[in-house]
């Protein structure tokens, strides 16, 4: 026991001593630097530090605007966009103009079957191809009433431009 109460004792001297020593070194300005000099630089150093903190800031402020401006330019429609009543015409267009090759690619290997008969079809190639004829021009029709369409779509976007340029 006695071995642990010298122990004990010789580290809180050495705990002092070192605490001592301490002081002795914050107490001490370095060689060549007076206290003053260092107040200086700290305050220097402070001031420094809080330019730095207002242009992180200032930084940070731009960053939510820049973000801001992104998010609502990510919701509007770009402003040469099409009107969404052209896009449909548009839409319906292309559906049209595919309908009518799927229908004159049919109506292609009707008559291609025509030929190859060379006068000896049988009445249901007839019929297919008639039907395939009719067909075709069904989707002609559609086709061009969806180019009209489309055409009409792209006027009234036109029309409409001009008007609303006009009143600003």
């Amino acid at each position: 026991m006695s071995n642990l109460d010298d122990l004990q004792g010789r580290i809180l001297a050495a705990m002092d001593r070192i605490g001592a020593g301490l002081d002795g070194l914050v107490a001490a300005p370095a060689p060549g630097e007076s206290a003053e000099e260092l107040k200086q630089q700290l305050a220097d150093e402070r001031t420094a530090n809080a330019q730095l903190e207002e242009r992180v800031k200032a930084l940070h402020l731009r960053q939510d605007e820049l973000e801001a401006e992104l998010a609502a330019a990510r919701e509007a429609p770009p402003p040469d966009a099409p009107a969404p009543e052209m896009t449909r015409a548009m839409a319906d267009m292309e559906e049209a103009v595919a309908r009518l090759r799927a229908v004159n690619a049919r109506l292609r290997d009707n008559n291609r079957l025509l030929r190859d008969a060379q006068g000896a079809a049988g009445a249901e190639v007839l019929n297919e191809s008639l039907a395939a004829e009719l067909e075709a021009l069904r989707a002609d029709h559609a086709a061009a009433g969806a180019e009209a369409e489309t055409i009409l779509a792209a006027l009234s976007a036109l029309v409409e431009g001009s008007e609303t340029g006009e009143d600003a």
